[in-house]
């Protein structure tokens, strides 16, 4: 029989294998834990650092590129020398070089290019424009220029507009190679009321001139016939013929078609003349007929056009 005393019961525990908890390990713990903070910390601080030195760098550059454009935005070194363009005929390089000189900066890096070609194209002869620097001293157009597509009268003169009804100039001999029917019928006795009503003028000077291309593309001769195309009433073109004073009614449409009605019948219409009657117009608009009003008070003399041969 085997009896433990206190001092073999307290050495028991050691014996078994089991090793009591050190004081050293709860101490090693904490310091593990602040190296891993201390790492932490400085990896932040890193990222800060790079973040604020990604900005700085920008910052830097744009503050001396600031710099460098204020000064040489004051440099005469960079003031305007000389003015070319190109696809100009009747638009001078002088005179678009006269506007810059009088509108805008003196240095060419000041001059605000999308506000100049707003400018030029108030001119009226520009159509489109593009612009260009090259330094040090130059600014280069490329034109557009318009291109007077019929002439029209105004109160008492003639003008030239372009194909868009935009007007450009008074008709005269330089202008001799234009040969196409003079538009009467348009708004305004001078050219300030003309512009003041440009949207319905460019609309009835855009129908006097699918009038006429309609015609030449039956045939040439037939362009050559008109002297006059009456756009007053949009609903009812009118034309005259060279060396006539009839008015000849095309309507809105099939401008072509019924004028080809009167070019086949033409005979029957030099007959009724030749008879003394005084023919005030021909009206074409209703198919199958063509009808002759006279400036008596005779009532209109009314025919069947003939069936037209293919």
């Amino acid at each position: 029989m085997e009896i433990r005393t206190a001092d073999n019961a307290a050495a028991a525990p050691a014996s078994s294998g089991a090793h009591p908890p050190s004081r050293g390990a709860y101490l090693r713990r904490p310091a593990a834990h602040r190296l891993q903070r201390r790492r932490a910390g400085g990896r932040r601080w890193a990222r800060i650092l790079k973040t604020a030195a990604g900005l700085a760098v920008p910052a830097v550059c744009l503050a001396l590129l600031a710099g460098g454009y204020r000064c040489l935005s004051s440099s005469e070194r960079l003031a305007l020398r000389r003015v070319a363009c190109e696809g100009c005929r009747r638009v001078a390089a002088a005179d678009l070089e006269a506007i810059i000189r009088r509108e805008f900066p003196a240095n060419i890096l000041r001059i605000d290019l999308r506000r100049l070609r707003a400018r030029l194209l108030r001119e009226r002869w520009i159509r489109e424009v593009e612009i260009r620097r090259i330094l040090p001293g130059t600014l280069l157009f490329h034109v557009e220029e318009r291109r007077p597509a019929a002439i029209a009268e105004l109160g008492e003169e003639l003008v030239l507009t372009d194909g868009e009804g935009v007007l450009l100039d008074k008709y005269g001999p330089g202008y001799g190679s234009l040969d196409v029917p003079v538009f009467s019928g348009l708004l305004g006795r001078n050219a300030a009321e003309y512009a003041g009503q440009q949207e319905q003028n460019s609309l009835r000077v855009r129908l006097g001139l699918r009038v006429l291309s309609e015609l030449e593309s039956g045939s040439p001769a037939y362009a050559r016939a008109v002297s006059e195309i009456d756009v007053s009433d949009p609903s009812n073109v009118r034309i005259m013929l060279v060396d006539d004073t009839a008015e000849v009614y095309l309507g809105d449409r099939d401008f072509l078609k019924r004028f080809r009605t009167f070019m086949a019948n033409r005979a029957q219409y030099e007959e009724l003349k030749a008879e003394n009657r005084d023919i005030a117009s021909v009206d074409l608009r209703f198919d199958g007929k063509i009808i002759y009003h006279q400036r008596t008070a005779a009532p209109p003399a009314e025919e069947s056009a003939p069936p037209r041969r293919p």
